[in-house]
């Protein structure tokens, strides 16, 4: 079996931040950066497509048994398909296929899964593999990893996170490369997968290193300011990244580097000032977009002409807000989601 160096994570004190930082992925823009595909959970649950021109929202037709169930992460699959984890199962839903919405799998044996993405660009070993974030154990205990089943297999699988404190919001860009939230903050790497005749019983490895710290942390009777990276969308030259902490949300962006620092089938390890020089870049260009959010939903990002667009819901005074940011001055606030279904 081929041995795989693996950079090590700085260990956050438990106290700062809980096991599972990372919330699930729950929106994404069309190709065309239209309209934006939401998974909704808590108060309100379905399928929901908005217009971001008009703030139009509709209802994706889900059969009965999802009509109240939460949809805990969603991801765009191939063309027209929205992929998405409902009833401890993986289920796609495509407006032209009949019957619309069919069930891919279980996630079993993953408990809570949640951060579900796909790898499409043709190519990629990890094509079509379905990937999650989630716990071994129902009580909770350890730090949540990832879990990936390929196409046909029987269940997932582990990808083994080697002294990381949990791995989430898994994120996959068009481009072939890969960021993922571990100790709250960004990082950058991918998953090298085990070939068949290792005879181990995981799925492959994850490989990467910090490179944005932008996880704001602190300590005091009241801890009422930390946030930490709960959602990543890339898009243009930038990182976005949702912060999340206790009735606390905010917006911050960082610059995308040039190329990966540390990935599968690297020769070394990214030296220590490899990684401050990283990290040092991205912070010097960080930008906060947003600090006074109460809570972010709907994450996500795109790039329309050369000129990025963000969206993202988040209460103001009539409600939930759906915001698009275009990357100059406030977010418009194109309507908001129905308090009452």
């Amino acid at each position: 079996m081929k041995l795989l160096r693996l950079s090590l994570a700085v260990v956050f004190a438990a106290s700062l931040m809980p096991t599972g930082s990372a919330a699930g992925a729950d929106a994404f823009f069309s190709p065309d950066g239209k309209t934006v595909t939401i998974g909704l959970c808590g108060v309100r649950t379905g399928l929901i497509q908005v217009d971001v021109g008009t703030g139009k929202i509709t209802k994706a037709p889900l059969p009965k048994e999802l009509a109240e169930e939460c949809i805990e992460s969603i991801a765009r699959g191939s063309e027209g398909e929205t992929l998405f984890i409902a009833k401890d199962a993986v289920w796609v839903w495509k407006a032209d296929a009949k019957p619309a919405v069919k069930r891919v799998c279980s996630t079993e044996p993953v408990v809570a899964a949640s951060d579900l993405f796909v790898v499409t660009k043709e190519g990629s070993p990890l094509k079509d593999i379905l990937f999650v974030s989630g716990n071994e154990k129902e009580d909770g205990a350890g730090m949540p990893g990832m879990w990936g089943r390929k196409p046909g297999s029987k269940s997932f699988v582990q990808v083994f996170c080697r002294r990381v404190n949990g791995a989430a919001a898994g994120t996959p860009t068009a481009d072939g490369r890969f960021f993922f939230e571990s100790g709250g903050d960004v990082w950058e790497g991918g998953i090298s997968l085990y070939e068949a005749d290792d005879a181990v019983d995981r799925i492959g490895v994850l490989v990467g290193a910090r490179m944005a710290p932008v996880a704001a942390l602190n300590t005091d009777e009241g801890n009422g300011g930390g946030q930490w990276v709960s959602k990543i969308a890339v898009a243009g030259g930038w990182i976005y990244c949702g912060l999340r902490g206790h009735h606390l949300g905010s917006v911050v962006r960082v610059p995308l580097p040039a190329k990966p620092m540390h990935v599968p089938d690297a020769e070394d390890f990214p030296t220590v000032k490899n990684q401050l020089d990283a990290m040092l870049a991205s912070l010097k260009s960080a930008e906060v977009l947003e600090e006074d959010a109460d809570r972010l939903e709907g994450f996500c990002a795109t790039e329309v002409n050369g000129k990025p667009r963000l969206f993202y819901i988040a209460p103001d005074d009539q409600g939930p807000a759906m915001q698009v940011w275009e990357g100059a001055g406030k977010p418009r606030v194109i309507g908001h989601l129905p308090t009452e279904e």
